[in-house]
This record gives C-alpha cells, structure tokens and sequence, in this order.
C-alpha cells in the first residue's frame, strides 16, 4: 500500500508542475497530453545523424525485425547466457485461443481454460501488477515508446514525408506513450516501400531493444549485478543483501534470481529429481556449503553446514499406481533406511532417497524387491516393495511434490521472502515492455502497425474496396482473439488471488 501512495502522490506532484509551466497540458490533473511542432527539430537532427543507412538495407532489416516476434521466432536469452526461442505471437495468440475454445466447449471450467490460452494478462497496477514494479515500468514504457516513435519518424523523413509534430501523453502513468505525427497526406500518396519503411519501424526499434536488453542483462548478471536479495535473515545472509554464488561438495552455480537460487539449493539438497534435474551431489552432513553475498559493494562469503541445505523425508504425496504405494507406504511416512538389489542405505534426508532410486534404476530391474523401512505414528513398519515399470524405467510413485522442497515447504526462508535486484527488474521489464509492445503492433489489426502495413499491401495488390474488405476481416478475426484471451488472462489472475486469499 505503501508503493501505491507514493505512486499516487509522485503523479500529483508531476502534474502539478506541468500544471504550473503548461496548463493546457493537464487534462483533469489525470491525464497529459503534450504535442508540439517545435520538438520535430530533435527528430529531423536525430534522421541527419542517421542518413548514412542505405534504404535499402534498412527496409529490408525493419522487415525481418518486424516478423521476428509475430511470424517467425523472438531469441531469448537468459542471464546464464543459455539461448532459446519464443514462438510467433500470431501462432501462440490462435494456438491459444483455439486451445481455450476447446477446453471451454470441453466443460473444463473458466480457470483451467484461462490457464490453456495464450496467456495475454494486462498490466493493471494492484491486480495483475505489484505497485512497487511501478517505477521499472514507467522507465521500460519510456524508453520502448520514445525509441518506437522516433523510428517511425526516421523512416518517414528518410522518405520525404514530412513529420508535423511530437507529442507525449500519459493517463497515471499506465496508459503512457509518445507520438510523431507524420503529414497524413503525404503518407497516403506515399509508395508502398514507404510505407512499409514507416510502419515496420517502430516494432523493429523495440525487438532490438529487447535483444540489447537482455544482452545487458546477461552482462551485468556476470558482473554481479544479479542475484537474490533477502528479505529475511537466512543462512547468515542479513536482509537486504544479495547471494550471488552456491560452492561446496563440487556444486558451484552462480545465482541470477531468486527463483534461480531456490532451484539451485533443492539441487544440492539432492532434490534435483522432483524439478527434472538429474545432478548428482556428493555432499553430507558436516560439509561445508559457502553462500557468496553482497552488501552494496562489500563482497563476503558465509559458511554454512550441508545439513541447512536437506529436508526431512517424510512423503507429503504418491502416485497410487507407483511401486512404493502398492507395496503399503502411504503419505506421511518417513523413509528410515532401504535394502535390496545389493544395497543397503540408511535415509537420513529426502536427497538420500532419491539418490537411492537414482542408483537403483540403474541396477535393479521391474521385479525386484526393495525392504522400506518408514516411520509411522512414532512406529517402525518395514515393507517388501516389488519394483514395478513404467513407461520403459522403474516407477516409485514419487511426484514434483513428494518431498518438502526448500523455499517453499521447508527451510530457513520462504520463496516469497527473497526479492530480484533493481537491476533485474528493470532488465526484466525492458525486455517484457519491448517484446510486449512489438507483438501486439506487429498484429494485423487496423489500425495498429501490423494493420495498417496489411492494409498498404493488400490494397496495393487487390485493389482498395477488396483490401479493405481483407483487412477488415482480418482484423474483427484477430481482435476477437486478442479480446478473448485478455479476458481469459484477467480472469485466471483474477482467480490466482482469490485462491491466494482463500
């Protein structure tokens, strides 16, 4: 509630002085809106500097970077330095929304069919968005919509379109942008090359936005400028500082997020298997694990015992068709000591389990029995397990919630106790806002970029009344799309906290 008051009152005050020096600015103290034809000079000086593109080479590069995040593949890069891909928009937009329609006509309920779309959930501060992101956003939104704008402008100067005027506006920094106003006249008698430069411009500025955002992110998580800030004493890191790096028995991973260090420390509390990571850890209590932290500059490191690093194995869950089930263990038991196929273990974490079935996949075949020994009720009962197979390896029954993980069911701190560096969040909202605001423009949607280049070419090649007809189909087509799964993404949000609540 705090970060929203200050949010509130950081608009009054700006408001409030443009109020003073340009009253005609302030619309109802809610809303700015600025235009002005003096500020097209900065544009004009800004396309000089850049007269040495050849055109070109520019049409066809704001091309290919148009149909990056729409039609082909966005790159992704993670602060690890790990390359990936996000799918075109377009696909994931119908993909998902053919995907709801059938789980809704399925009679899934409205949740599970919000959770099967294409995920498209507006920023609305205090629902979908914590209001301490606020200051991130409104720097990322800046930054991508200026840059979006001035390529607009660049390209119609590069083409002898004349820019009329610059402007911002802003509705409690939410619904903010800026604007270069080309002459429309000139625009419409321009050539279809032209307009293709134009349109393609904006989206192509912000998908290199993107990439150079997370370029930078990658850079700065290597220079330490990463990691996970505590909002709780844990492990003997204060609150506020930050870990950047996990050593001890042969385990050395670097720490980019928060989410990235609570992986990383079920990883070397050997619970690896539950996350789908298969990575073995040769530690035991009474090793030695050193967390690398800072406080502002000052870099210490903190040594901690293996044993704050395990949980207990007590089974919190198992598939009833799994070997363990069907040989008498139930949830609730813990895993005392295991026998068979020439080995004997006496368990004293959950790690030490599934180091067990790691091993024994390795030498025991379906068939086999395996001696549980498990605590129940302060009672020790011990149990001939007959391994059974599934899907081509042995199958105990044990799930991603099988045992406590830490950070979320175990530990010293909780997950929702460990927060990104400002550093992070604005990497991360760079990149969100960028790639968010080149897909949706890149849609064929009249009138945003995508539409309108739809419309410059389909009129070109059917002629203006069987365009324009295309085009309108098209865009009812997609918008009924967009709407839908906007809807279906609030609505799951919506959901998440009544469920939080609850």
């Amino acid at each position: 509630m705090d970060a929203a008051i200050w949010f509130i009152l950081s608009w009054l005050a700006l408001v409030g002085v443009l109020y003073i020096f340009k009253k005609d600015a302030v619309k109802y103290f809610v809303a700015i809106y600025w235009k002005s034809e003096k500020l097209t000079k900065y544009v004009v000086l800004f396309t000089d500097k850049l007269r040495f593109i050849p055109l070109k080479v520019y049409l066809v590069s704001v091309l290919v970077l148009f149909a990056l995040p729409m039609f082909l593949a966005m790159p992704f890069i993670r602060p690890d330095g790990q390359l990936s891909s996000l799918p075109g928009f377009l696909y994931i937009l119908v993909g998902g929304t053919v995907n709801a329609l059938r789980m809704l006509l399925g009679g899934a309920p409205v949740q599970e069919a919000a959770a099967g779309s294409a995920g498209v959930t507006p920023i609305v501060p205090g629902l979908t968005l914590p209001w301490d992101q606020l200051p991130y956003l409104a720097v990322a939104i800046a930054v991508a919509v200026v840059l979006h704008e001035l390529m607009h402008g660049y390209a119609a100067l590069r083409y002898g379109i004349p820019v009329k005027s610059v402007g911002v506006f802003s509705l409690f920094y939410i619904l903010s942008g800026a604007f270069v106003e080309p002459d429309e006249d000139q625009f419409k008698k321009a050539s279809t090359e032209a307009k293709a430069a134009v349109l393609a411009s904006g989206v192509a500025a912000n998908v290199v936005i993107a990439i150079i955002a997370m370029l930078i992110g990658v850079f700065g998580a290597w220079a330490g400028l990463g990691g996970a800030v505590f909002g709780a004493s844990a492990y003997g890191i204060h609150p506020g500082d930050r870990v950047v790096e996990i050593r001890g028995c042969g385990f050395v991973e670097r720490v980019y997020t928060p989410d990235d260090f609570v992986t990383k420390i079920n990883v070397l509390a050997g619970l690896g298997p539950l996350l789908e990571i298969n990575k073995t850890i040769s530690c035991k209590p009474g090793d030695k694990v050193t967390l690398v932290a800072y406080s502002w500059l000052h870099r210490y490191e903190v040594q901690v015992d293996y044993s704050n690093f395990t949980t207990p194995s007590q089974l919190r869950w198992l598939y009833t068709d799994g070997s363990l089930y069907l040989g008498g263990v139930r949830p609730g038991d813990v895993i005392k000591r295991v026998e068979g196929c020439g080995v004997a273990r006496d368990i004293t974490s959950s790690g030490d389990f599934l180091a067990f079935i790691l091993e024994s996949r390795r030498i025991c075949k379906a068939g086999d029995a395996v001696k549980v020994y498990v605590e129940r009720n302060g009672t020790i009962h011990v149990f001939n397990v007959t391994l059974v197979e599934k899907d081509g390896r042995l199958f105990y029954g044990i799930g991603p919630t099988s045992f406590p993980l830490l950070g979320y069911d175990y530990g010293p701190v909780k997950r929702e106790q460990l927060y990104n560096t400002d550093f992070t969040k604005l990497i991360f909202w760079l990149l969100v806002v960028n790639y968010g605001l080149a897909a949706i423009n890149a849609l064929p949607i009249y009138p945003l970029d995508g539409g309108q280049l739809l419309a410059a070419v389909a009129q070109r090649k059917l002629g203006e009344k069987k365009g324009t007809a295309v085009v309108n189909a098209v865009t009812w087509i997609l918008a009924a799309m967009l709407i839908s799964n906007i809807a279906l993404g609030l609505i799951g949000e919506q959901y998440r906290v009544l469920e939080a609540i609850r």
